[in-house]
């Protein structure tokens, strides 16, 4: 009977101390002190005058297969690019894509 009684009282006594209400008194620290770092390659610039299809296709925002194609398209037609106003002209690339590229696009190595 004494270890019924023992067992009962130990069964309330640390029911009481479930994980629960030790989760609200040591609060979870969710700070990451460390930053995530940046893949390089989309970030990195790309030679509009030399890259290739796929460069262009998969490096440019905004620049899939049709204007990957169109930019080669004028620079074959008209040589090469000198500044982003040259870009501006091939067909599909407007304002909003230029934008997005400018950091992405150099003219020379």
């Amino acid at each position: 009977m004494f270890c019924l009684r023992l067992y009962l009282c130990l069964t309330v006594l640390f029911s009481s101390f479930s994980s629960a209400s030790f989760a609200k008194d040591f609060p979870i620290c969710i700070n990451n002190p460390v930053a995530p770092t940046q893949t390089t390659a989309s970030t990195t610039s790309i030679n509009i005058n030399t890259a290739s299809f796929d460069e262009l296709s998969s490096k440019l925002k905004g620049i899939g297969k049709a204007k990957a194609a169109a930019i080669i398209e004028w620079r074959e037609t008209n040589g090469k690019f000198s500044s982003l106003e040259d870009v501006d002209e091939v067909r599909g690339i407007g304002p909003a894509i230029l934008e997005k590229n400018r950091a992405l696009i150099r003219f020379e190595d």
